[in-house]
């Protein structure tokens, strides 16, 4: 623990940094006139520990969320020096003082209570314990102060890296590629064609790699599977062939893609000559449950039937999949 002026000065800098702290968190980045909505705010679903690193689609958010981590690795380094406390009594009292502070956000609405704020603030000031407990000896001096800078520097980089790349896991990371003709419906019935015969649509030859779906298939249908949140992503090509456009014929073939009963994509396809190019998709299915697909042709000619091919969906890894039970239990237990 310091002593002495060493110590007084401490805790001099130390109540400053808490009240310029508390000025960011309540008045700093203009939030009075940055909030206009009323009400009481909060997110209590934890969506995972927020650092990305700055490349991951996340250039607005990530230096704020960096910010969030950083401000309060000091917390962590300089309050053991100052009381001493094991990491338990330290951690308990940091979560009641943080979670109070969200709670006053939130009741002030000069911002929302937000458990994922909790947990990045909560890591930052465990690093700066976990910094603070690496150098032993020494710390009151110049050069132990020199050591708790670098030992907090490198254990702060260590933890952002580390979280950025499970994170990084967590939003690129992708499973097993499973052809939708190798899973079972929940509900309707779907034609394959046994062999992958190529064809053209609007002159552009097309050419299936993994599966074809039947033009014997009624014209306008609905199916289902079943998801549990196990899958990522579902792709696929979607034309209606030359073959059975004539020159006379007109209307348009419609699909529409849902997942847990709420539609989330469509497409519409000209049965005209000319007009009918293919048309490739994919659709995020990131914790859903159940997957519908509704094909519609309103062509006069009933040979007319809209194709796709090469339908895939990409398993979600391991990581996502539990995200999704955990987001799965929570709402459930909310309802």
């Amino acid at each position: 623990m310091l002593q002495g002026k060493t110590r007084t000065a401490a805790w001099i800098g130390f109540g400053l940094y808490t009240v310029l702290t508390l000025f960011f968190l309540f008045v700093g980045f203009n939030r009075s006139s940055a909030l206009p909505e009323t009400g009481l705010r909060y997110h209590l679903v934890f969506d995972g520990i927020p650092l990305r690193f700055p490349g991951d689609g996340y250039s607005n958010l990530w230096l704020f969320n960096l910010g969030n981590y950083l401000a309060f690795v000091p917390f962590g380094i300089v309050i053991p020096l100052l009381i001493r406390c094991r990491f338990l009594p330290f951690l308990l009292v940091f979560l009641a003082a943080i979670t109070g502070v969200e709670l006053v956000q939130m009741l002030t609405q000069l911002g929302a209570f937000d458990i994922n704020d909790i947990v990045i603030n909560t890591l930052g000031a465990t690093v700066g314990y976990g910094a603070q407990r690496l150098v032993r000896r020494d710390r009151t001096t110049q050069r132990g102060l020199l050591k708790l800078l670098f030992s907090g520097a490198v254990l702060t980089l260590a933890v952002y890296s580390g979280v950025s790349g499970l994170n990084h896991y967590l939003d690129y990371g992708r499973g097993e590629v499973i052809a939708l003709d190798q899973l079972p419906l929940e509900k309707g019935e779907l034609r394959w064609e046994p062999k992958l015969n190529g064809f053209t649509a609007a002159q552009e030859r097309i050419e299936p790699a993994i599966n074809l779906y039947s033009r014997d298939n009624p014209r306008s249908q609905e199916f289902s599977l079943r998801l549990d949140g196990q899958f990522k992503e579902f792709s696929g090509n979607l034309a209606v062939p030359d073959d059975v456009i004539s020159a006379a014929s007109s209307g348009s073939s419609r699909v529409i893609i849902s997942a847990d009963g709420e539609e989330i994509y469509s497409m519409d396809l000209n049965i005209v000559p000319g007009e009918n190019q293919p048309l490739s998709f994919r659709v995020p299915l990131e914790g859903k449950q159940e997957l519908t697909i509704a094909v519609f042709n309103d062509a006069a000619d009933p040979r007319t039937n809209a194709v796709f091919w090469d339908l895939t969906l990409i398993e979600a890894n391991a990581g996502q999949k539990l995200m999704a039970r955990i987001h799965q239990l929570f709402y459930s237990s909310k309802g």
